[in-house]
């Protein structure tokens, strides 16, 4: 009975395995039509840019957490990149940690749209709550750009003699 029940199992994971890179595929394609989602969200990121409302605060949280769910599919969401910037004005750590993860991950693929990202990071190095501190200066220093070496002396530098211990 128990070798009935694993069998089943493992069958059953891999017909799911085998099926998930055709789910991937056309939901790539149905995000990246023209005027498709893309463009729904970069407009929605437009309008909530340097709003600080509750309500716009969870808003802005779901839709971070949608465009790192098609980052992790492979979608290029790169084109969103500066209004990702701009949509940065929130205390809140969890849309901050979600924005950190998409810079440094669009960074070493595209060092020119790191370069806008590098005022937002400064800025929020000099952060009051040290979490968000500590996550910016850690974003910064993985943005893995060689160029841009240059902006991370004075934040390290502040870094180190900082009173949290996280940062």
């Amino acid at each position: 009975p128990n070798q009935s029940v694993s069998s089943s199992v493992i069958s059953y994971r891999i017909n799911t395995s085998q099926k998930a890179p055709e789910l991937t595929c056309h939901t790539i394609k149905m995000v990246e039509k023209k005027g498709g989602e893309l463009a729904d969200l970069k407009a929605r990121l437009r309008e909530l840019a340097g709003s600080q409302n509750k309500s716009d605060v969870q808003t802005k949280r779901e839709l971070f957490k949608k465009i790192i769910s098609y980052m992790t599919i492979n979608v290029d969401v790169s084109s969103l990149f500066s209004e990702m910037i701009m949509a940065t004005v929130t205390t809140d750590v969890a849309t901050k940690k979600m924005l950190y993860h998409y810079i440094t991950y669009h960074a070493h693929m595209h060092p020119e749209l790191a370069l806008l990202s590098i005022n937002t990071l400064q800025r929020d190095c000099r952060d009051d709550d040290p979490t968000i501190r500590g996550l910016a200066l850690r974003s910064l220093c993985s943005l893995r750009v060689a160029n841009l070496l240059e902006y991370l002396t004075e934040p390290l530098r502040q870094g180190f003699v900082d009173p949290s211990a996280y940062v």
